[in-house]
């Protein structure tokens, strides 16, 4: 069993998913980056906010920096895809 990313956006073909899944990977590729902690770090985000934004709950700045990069690489995605203004392709983590 594999952890890997995956790429949702119902109107793509699948070819365009692997071209889409192929630019995220490349942003995470070229900051040495494992996509799946980039991902992990939005845990932290989220926790931060069920916590009320209590200082004690803020994200880390390496969490701050992948979750950044994850919104780099959902960016490479939705240019590859040509996605319009206003909707966006959805990065996720499947078990394979």
């Amino acid at each position: 069993m594999r952890i890997e990313l995956d790429v949702f956006y119902p109107v793509a073909t699948p070819a365009q998913l692997d071209a889409a899944r192929a630019a995220a990977l490349a942003v995470y590729g070229a900051a040495d980056v494992d996509p799946y902690d980039a991902w992990l770090a939005w845990a932290e985000e989220v926790r931060w906010m069920e916590c009320g934004c209590d200082d004690a709950f803020r994200p880390s700045e390496g969490a701050r920096r992948l979750m950044d990069l994850h919104s780099r690489a959902q960016v490479a995605a939705n240019e590859v895809l040509g996605v319009p203004l206003g909707e966006v392709v959805t990065l996720d983590f499947v078990e394979r």
